[in-house]
């Protein structure tokens, strides 16, 4: 099994979905539409639906979460920034777009973490 290890493994996955094909608070629905997981587990496993998927999106539910704690010092994940337009700063009321805004900041923190070494 294939993990998501980092902000641009996402960005790879997660950039060229139409923005019309997410969804809020289900892992896929009836019309083509799947939240961020869904659209993670679906790219790594194709030969099954999204709501089969392992519910952690391969590992980036927790990088995520790891991220928003350590830079926002709050308790979510990209799972939260994609069915809410109110953690911190990703405000956006398109759903892509605000997943690609923490996103972009998830590679500069992972940057920023990489040179500090």
């Amino acid at each position: 099994m294939k993990k998501i290890t980092t902000f641009k493994q996402i960005k790879k996955i997660i950039a060229p979905i139409p923005a019309d094909k997410f969804c809020t608070n289900v892992y896929e629905n009836n019309q083509g539409q799947c939240c961020f997981l869904g659209h993670i587990h679906r790219s790594i496993d194709t030969g099954h639906y999204a709501a089969y998927g392992d519910g952690q999106g391969y590992g980036a539910r927790e990088l995520t979460r790891e991220f928003i704690r350590a830079v926002h010092n709050v308790e979510a994940s990209g799972v939260s920034v994609n069915n809410e337009n109110n953690i911190n700063g990703y405000t956006e009321p398109i759903i892509k777009d605000r997943l690609m805004h923490m996103i972009e900041d998830g590679i500069v923190w992972e940057e920023a973490l990489k040179n500090a070494q």
